[in-house]
């Protein structure tokens, strides 16, 4: 697979741009990283990231936009800090 195929950067169907993707926290320190087995992108915060570094890796062959619009990170964005009352 070659950086430009069209499924390389990918997002994982569970992913969701506000939350980590393992402990499902709401967290604004969140990564954009590729699951090794599945090849897919997820965000992971700094915590998980340390903890299954094995089993997945930065990719920064180019930035990644994902399916995700400015919009949608927004959203999750004014959701986060309403949670955390901000």
């Amino acid at each position: 697979m070659k950086c430009y195929d069209e499924g390389y950067y990918e997002r994982h169907e569970d992913d969701r741009p506000d939350r980590c993707f393992l402990c499902r926290e709401l967290s604004e320190l969140l990564s954009v990283v590729r699951h090794i087995e599945s090849m897919k992108m997820v965000h992971l915060c700094p915590d998980c990231m340390a903890d299954r570094m094995s089993e997945y890796l930065l990719d920064n062959t180019k930035a990644w936009k994902g399916k995700v619009g400015k919009q949608e990170v927004e959203d999750a964005l004014k959701i986060f800090q309403a949670v955390q009352g901000k």
